[in-house]
């Protein structure tokens, strides 16, 4: 299975049928995972670094495109609301007390 197909099956165990907007996104979504897995891979087998075009090592141009690719699947992420909050205990504590009203 691709990196598409995989994302696609866990968001539609996780939530209900998109309606057309959420099924566009998530159609561009799968597809630039997809997109990134190749990139990925032509990388793991050409190497960090490739010739250039006077002979010199330089970094596989794939990597700019995995960075460009990964910007916007950061931004489809947030018209999705899939955005992951990473966040320290300390931090949920205080949004905790703050719920309860014992932060202010």
């Amino acid at each position: 299975m691709s990196a598409g197909t995989d994302f696609r099956a866990a968001f539609e165990a996780e939530f209900e049928d998109p309606d057309l907007m959420y099924g566009t996104l998530l159609d561009q979504a799968c597809s630039v995972l997809e997109v990134i897995e190749r990139l990925e891979a032509q990388i793991a087998q050409d190497g960090d670094t490739v010739q250039g075009s006077r002979g010199q090592l330089v970094v596989h141009p794939a990597f700019a495109e995995v960075r460009q690719q990964r910007l916007v699947l950061s931004r489809l992420m947030r018209e999705l609301d899939l955005t992951v909050s990473v966040t320290t205990a300390q931090a949920k504590k205080a949004a905790k007390a703050r719920w309860q009203g014992n932060g202010r």
